[in-house]
């Protein structure tokens, strides 16, 4: 069973400023514990004039319509298949 990572760290004390070491699988893990996130870490801010909330596009609207009258006919006959000696390379 595998925990994801967020899951494992909130279940241990980290003390704010430390940086803390162990070996996982036979890999070094390092782990530092920031008193405040830099702003390089924070997600970009949003802009309200990125929101598009008016359309962009305008679809004419329909002139009328119409109806479309099915009539019952033959299918186009089978297709022969290739014999295996003159199928393209």
């Amino acid at each position: 069973m595998s925990m994801p990572l967020a899951d494992a760290l909130a279940q241990v004390d980290l003390e704010a400023g430390r940086v803390y070491h162990c070996e996982v699988k036979g890999r070094k893990v390092e782990v530092r514990v920031l008193e405040e996130v830099p702003a390089s870490m924070l997600p970009a801010p949003l802009v309200e004039s990125d929101i598009m909330l008016d359309p962009w596009v305008e679809f004419p609207l329909p002139l009328g319509t119409f109806k479309v009258m099915a009539k019952l006919g033959t299918l186009p006959p089978d297709v022969p298949g290739i014999p295996a000696e003159e199928e393209p390379a």
